[in-house]
């Protein structure tokens, strides 16, 4: 199927007024931890508007089933540029930087072999070597979480505000003869970010209702593996207590208004600088997260709350469709092939996602009808480990492995009649042929692509994950040792082997319950 949408796109490649017009400048928008329903264009009921987001959906194309491959910061951001699903550009953790062969057929990297000059502020988000960050003529930009509040000429402003002046600088100093793409990375509406000032207490007197799968009976059929698990912690902590709650909604919500606020400034800049008319703006968030559903909270899950964003495409050029509202399927990893296509470069046969042009333009007659996703990510440092999982979904099918279970678990959900996942079709012999069907799916796309997270190493030592196969410890006692002494203690404590601290599942969850952190 990926190779018929390929040659599709090509095809509409080489027949594209687009490629023999003039290169376009790109900008892309990267927001952090929102979901697809905390715009207003996408929800007309959310407490606090979105103008400046929504005109560009409304000017331009709203892909209103955006998905990402992978619900978590790094790894999200890693397929963003790569165009590639973590287990192919083999990013599974946070401050990896990819390989050379990967970032050479990056966006980016191909984006200034073509000319372009390049930039990146903000949560870039992903590890990157001294000789890729070169690649960008500006990267003010941080690989880590970065700060809610940065100094931009002396002065202290939120993360917004410093985008919207950075950006402002950033297009000053473009060429005249060069096209430009950039990335704004903001770190809003993330828990680690801040509220701006000016928007601090705008929902103080809106009281928000628990969502309706925000109680035991929907958390009491989760694998073990979840229920002990980050999202249930976050959950206990931050959503159950009334307070929080609504400290927390009202917050998401006053959090985003402060990047409304900086792309309206954005989109005024670059009318001003006459560059409306040829700049391609593409926004996306890196993943969504829960509101207390199935009593979790974060992202991490493979539900829709925590794989569907806010996906929009605006192309002010002739020829590009405008205020369309299109249902295909469009993912994170269809980005750097989108972005390539819109210079009129021909995107890496290797790249996993899709040019979007072809359905930005009203081209294309065939399109993916499922997508394949995977979650192998557990910081470290974290109080509970975040439970793996990979699967395979499509508009009216969710079909999920949860990978930390002996056996895996499985779960298949039916969107249409049940758009909150809450009724577990696995088990159902109504859907036996259903469950196979997508099992089978999966297992071939994963015989296709096979998973390099058990190759997968630190190059700062062995990566700390809740069953993480092939631990070195005498990497892992280099590179980490009072984490080290602090495992061995409890190795001593309990009077089980080294190998038993590895490979026994049980023995890994005590030991990490104990430090609370995992290894």
């Amino acid at each position: 199927m990926k190779k018929i949408l390929s040659a599709l796109a090509l095809s509409a490649l080489a027949i594209s007024a687009l490629a023999a017009a003039e290169s376009p400048n790109i900008l892309i928008f990267v927001t952090d931890d929102q979901r697809w329903d905390t715009v207003s264009v996408n929800n007309p009921e959310v407490a606090l508007s979105t103008p400046n987001i929504d005109r560009l959906a409304e000017e331009g194309i709203n892909f209103h089933n955006g998905f990402v491959t992978t619900p978590i910061c790094a790894v999200s951001r890693a397929s963003i540029l790569s165009g590639k699903y973590s287990r192919n550009n083999d990013i599974h953790e946070f401050l990896i930087p990819m390989s050379e062969p990967v970032f050479k057929a990056s966006y980016p990297a191909l984006l200034k072999e073509a000319g372009y000059y390049l930039g990146q502020l903000g949560k870039y988000g992903v590890g990157a070597t001294d000789e890729q960050i070169a690649t960008f003529d500006v990267f003010h930009a941080d690989v880590d979480q970065g700060p809610a509040f940065n100094t931009y000429r002396g002065k202290k402003v939120h993360d917004s505000e410093w985008l919207t002046l950075e950006t402002r600088d950033f297009l000053a100093s473009v060429p005249a003869d060069q096209p430009f793409c950039l990335q704004v990375n903001y770190k809003a509406p993330h828990p680690s970010s801040k509220v701006a000032p000016e928007d601090e207490g705008k929902l103080a007197h809106h009281t928000f209702e628990r969502v309706p799968t925000q109680r035991p009976e929907y958390f009491a059929p989760l694998p073990p593996s979840v229920k002990s698990a980050l999202g249930a912690l976050v959950f206990h902590d931050t959503i159950r207590p009334e307070k929080n709650y609504q400290r927390y909604r009202r917050e998401v919500l006053e959090k985003i208004a402060s990047v409304d606020r900086s792309i309206g400034r954005i989109r005024q800049e670059l009318q001003q600088r006459g560059l409306d008319d040829n700049t391609v703006i593409l926004f996306i968030s890196d993943h969504g997260t829960h509101f207390g559903e199935k009593q979790l909270g974060g992202k991490w899950t493979p539900y829709e709350q925590s794989l569907r964003v806010p996906f929009f495409l605006y192309d002010p050029r002739p020829g590009a469709l405008k205020a369309a509202r299109l249902p295909q399927i469009a993912l994170n990893i269809d980005i750097a092939p989108t972005v390539l296509h819109l210079a009129g470069l021909t995107p890496p046969e290797e790249m996993d996602g899709l040019s979007l042009v072809p359905l930005a333009r009203g081209e294309a007659t065939a399109w993916r009808d499922h997508f394949f996703y995977e979650h192998q990510t557990s910081p470290v440092g974290v109080p509970r480990p975040v439970a793996r999982f990979m699967g395979v979904r499509s508009l009216t099918e969710n079909y999920v492995r949860w990978t930390d279970e002996h056996p895996i678990s499985e779960e298949l959900y039916h969107l249409e009649a049940d758009p909150w996942e809450v009724n577990n079709l696995a088990n159902d012999p109504l859907w036996a042929s259903k469950l196979q069907y997508w099992s089978e799916r999966f297992d071939q796309w994963q015989t296709e692509n096979p998973d390099t997270y058990p190759k997968h190493y630190n190059p700062y030592g062995p990566r700390p994950q809740t069953n993480a196969p092939g631990i070195d410890w005498k990497k892992y006692k280099k590179y980490w040792p009072d984490q080290y002494k602090q495992i061995a203690a409890e190795v001593e404590r309990l009077g089980v082997t080294w190998e038993q601290a590895l490979e026994d599942p049980n023995i890994r969850q005590q030991i990490g319950k104990k430090l609370r952190w995992y290894y």
